[in-house]
């Protein structure tokens, strides 16, 4: 066999091979702004609603600590099905309970010990402390792991995100419940990414 039918019949076997298995569709970035007078003293989550017929599994744990009677971060997104780890860094002792969604009380901890819960629902759950009552954070449960906090401008990227339209909704303590409700959309395009301009 020459090396020309070689070289063609090697064509042909990778074009089949393209046409059954076909390569994954690059992963794009969504980048923006969410315009509101609040970004920069509360920061906002940015993410994306949900991906139709398509579940995620969680990959890491994600840690709030307790540190001179804070919750840190203050708000914290992960993705449904989670496990939050909460490390108490005082000299004194922390509780850490929810009224909200699921509702929790894990107990109190003392210093250098961890607590953790695992989140079945998404919803805005409230992290407040029954010793020290002035504590509070917010854990933000969501759909995918399409998701991202802004910085102090109001700028934020969110990373890996697959080519399509995508809804966005965003989560902020000092946002209303009308401004939580809107959507938003992103066209992500293959070697492009999108980017877009949220005004809640």
């Amino acid at each position: 066999m020459n090396t020309a039918k070689v070289v063609t019949r090697f064509i042909l076997f990778l074009s089949l091979v393209y046409l059954l298995y076909p390569l994954p569709s690059e992963a794009e970035t969504i980048t923006g702004t969410v315009k509101n007078p609040w970004v920069a003293k509360f920061p906002v989550i940015v993410y994306i609603d949900e991906i139709p017929g398509t579940t995620f599994t969680p990959k890491n744990h994600p840690v709030m600590d307790q540190k001179n009677k804070e919750f840190i971060p203050r708000v914290l997104p992960v993705l449904v099905g989670s496990t939050v780890e909460f490390t108490n860094q005082d000299d004194i002792e922390h509780n850490v309970l929810s009224p909200d969604n699921e509702g929790y009380d894990l107990g109190n901890a003392g210093k250098g010990q961890v607590i953790s819960y695992t989140f079945k629902n998404p919803g805005v759950y409230a992290q407040l402390c029954r010793l020290h009552p002035e504590m509070v954070g917010y854990i933000v449960v969501v759909k995918t792991p399409y998701f991202t906090v802004t910085d102090p401008e109001g700028n934020f990227k969110i990373e890996n995100v697959p080519p399509g339209q995508h809804k966005l909704k965003v989560w902020g303590e000092r946002l209303k419940p009308t401004q939580l409700r809107k959507d938003f959309f992103a066209t992500v395009e293959s070697g492009k990414g999108a980017s877009v301009e949220i005004q809640p």
